[in-house]
C-alpha cells in the first residue's frame, strides 16, 4: 500500500515562502509588542524617579529645616541643665519662658511606598539602592523625631509652679540627656543624607511653609532664653 502527501497548489518552494512570511509576521508582531512594553515601562520608570526624586528633595528640606533649629535647641538643653542645677537646694527657680521644642515637619513616603516593582526594576542596580539607602534613613529620621517630640513634651515639666522633687530633677536630667542624644542623631544624618542624594543629582528643597517659618524660627519659644540672668 502507497501513500500519497497531498502537494500544495503550487508547489513546496512557494509553499514554504508562505510559511516563512507567516511567521516572520508573527516574529515581527511579537518583536512590535516587545518594543511597546518596553517604551511604556520606560516611561513609568521616568515618572517614578521624577515623582520619588520631588519627595526625597522635600524630605531634605525636612532635615535643612530641622537644622535651622538645632542651634536654639541646643542652647535650651544647656539652659534646662542650669535649672536643674539652681534646683537643687530645693528652692524654687524662676523661669524667664517657656521650654518648647523643636518643629517636627512630617517627612513623605507616599511615592516610594507605592512604586511599581516592574517600573522601579528598570531603574539601573545602583541607583536603586541609593534610594533604598535613602529611604531607610528617612525611616530612621522619622523615628528618632517622634522621639525627640515625646521627650521634649516631657521637659515641660519644670513649668510647673514650686519646687522640683527629687524624681522630678531625675526625670529631667534623664530627659536632657536622651534629648541631646536624639538631636546628636539627628545632626549627624544630615550630612549622609545630603551626600546620598547628592549621588542622585537631588538637592533639598523646603516647602513654602518651612521657608516662610523658617524665618520666624528666632521668635519662636525655642529660642527664647528660660533662665533669668544672675
Amino acid at each position: 500500500m502507497h501513500f500519497h502527501l497531498p502537494k500544495p497548489l503550487h508547489g513546496w518552494r512557494e509553499f514554504l515562502g508562505e510559511v516563512g512570511i507567516i511567521v516572520i509576521g508573527v516574529l515581527l508582531a511579537l518583536t512590535a509588542e516587545q518594543v511597546v512594553e518596553w517604551v511604556h515601562w520606560r516611561n513609568e520608570a521616568r515618572e517614578f524617579r521624577h515623582a520619588v526624586d520631588r519627595e526625597i528633595a522635600a524630605n531634605l528640606g525636612y532635615y535643612a529645616f530641622d537644622q535651622l533649629q538645632a542651634k536654639c535647641a541646643e542652647q535650651k538643653l544647656n539652659q534646662l541643665w542650669q535649672v536643674l542645677q539652681r534646683s537643687r537646694d530645693g528652692q524654687p527657680v524662676k523661669l524667664a519662658g517657656g521650654v518648647g521644642q523643636p518643629l517636627d515637619p512630617n517627612q513623605s513616603f507616599s511615592v516610594w511606598d507605592s512604586k511599581d516593582p516592574q517600573a522601579f526594576a528598570r531603574l539601573p542596580l545602583d541607583v536603586r539602592l541609593q534610594y533604598a539607602k535613602l529611604y531607610e534613613l528617612f525611616r530612621a529620621t522619622e523615628g528618632i523625631a517622634q522621639a525627640q517630640n515625646e521627650t521634649w513634651k516631657k521637659m515641660a515639666v519644670v513649668e510647673e509652679p514650686g519646687p522640683l522633687t527629687l524624681e522630678d530633677r531625675r526625670q529631667l536630667r534623664a530627659l536632657i540627656d536622651d534629648a541631646g542624644g536624639l538631636r546628636f542623631a539627628l545632626s549627624g544624618n544630615w550630612p549622609d543624607a545630603v551626600q546620598k542624594a547628592a549621588s542622585l543629582g537631588i538637592k533639598p528643597e523646603m516647602e513654602p511653609w518651612e521657608k516662610e517659618f523658617a524665618r520666624d524660627i528666632p521668635k519662636t519659644m525655642l529660642c527664647q532664653p528660660i533662665v533669668k540672668a544672675g
